[in-house]
């Protein structure tokens, strides 16, 4: 049996509830949670759609790590390591081996809890289109194709791979500080299209311009949290560096 330690809150009323849980082979954080709600506890609330990490709405806070819960497995956090040396849990608290058969849920911080682990991300999409992360392409496009090299779309694609989970956010030291900062997804973002050839460059000049600043690149501690927890890879950090190089090149 695997106990489940659950955050749950309702308005302002917050506690942890313990479920007890048959694992079987190839389970799930998310299919535990199902198993709850449709067995133990229906007033259970959680967020999901694809259930095959492609959404990003099962982001969560498990084992004090953000991580998406539908790609999560019960056995394999049995076998996590009990130091801090594991690159992708360097951000947590780790248990110790007698809790092993207890898994700690919590909903993402830096975001408000609408209830259990469901959490508002309209802050979280503010900040995205406050980055203005949309292609505006040059006047002069070709007829037909607008072809980028291979190099450039190998680079590109990287960004691209974001499907908006706020596990990055989630896991920002500077996101729980600073509640205007745009954090590292928007930032990745702004990086992908600052990338893209096919960009207007006053649409570029502009978007510089916005995050130039202490809520921009400027803010980032570069701690590389948001490039541990990615589901995807994107590396945020990455395109963040690259960003304020190309600020500063464009100021001198």
């Amino acid at each position: 049996m695997m106990k489940l330690k659950i955050r749950r809150q309702e308005g302002k009323k917050s506690w942890y509830e313990v479920f007890e849980v048959e694992e079987r082979p190839g389970m799930t954080v998310l299919e535990a949670l199902f198993h709850v709600q449709e067995k133990l506890d229906g007033s259970l609330t959680f967020r999901y759609s694809c259930r095959g990490a492609v959404c990003g709405s099962c982001g969560m806070l498990i084992n004090r790590v953000p991580r998406l819960a539908c790609r999560t497995q019960v056995s394999e956090l049995r076998k996590e390591p009990t130091n801090e040396g594991n690159p992708e849990v360097l951000i947590a608290n780790r248990k110790t081996e007698e809790n092993n058969d207890e898994i700690l849920i919590e909903p993402l911080p830096d975001l408000e809890v609408i209830r259990d682990l469901v959490v508002d991300m309209e802050v979280f999409y503010s900040l995205l289109d406050n980055v203005r992360p949309w292609l505006e392409v040059k006047e002069d496009v070709p007829e037909k194709e607008n072809i980028i090299d291979h190099e450039m779309q190998l680079m590109i694609e990287q960004y691209t791979n974001c499907i908006l989970c706020a596990i990055c956010h989630g896991s920002c030291p500077v996101a729980a500080r600073d509640k205007k900062y745009y954090g590292p997804a928007a930032l990745a973002k702004a990086w992908r299209f600052d990338l893209d050839p096919r960009e207007d460059e006053k649409h570029r000049e502009q978007r510089r311009d916005i995050v130039d600043s202490v809520s921009g690149v400027w803010g980032c501690d570069t701690v590389y949290r948001c490039v541990a927890v990615c589901p995807k890879k994107v590396a945020p950090t990455q395109g963040i560096n690259e960003l304020r190089k190309r600020i500063e090149l464009t100021e001198k």
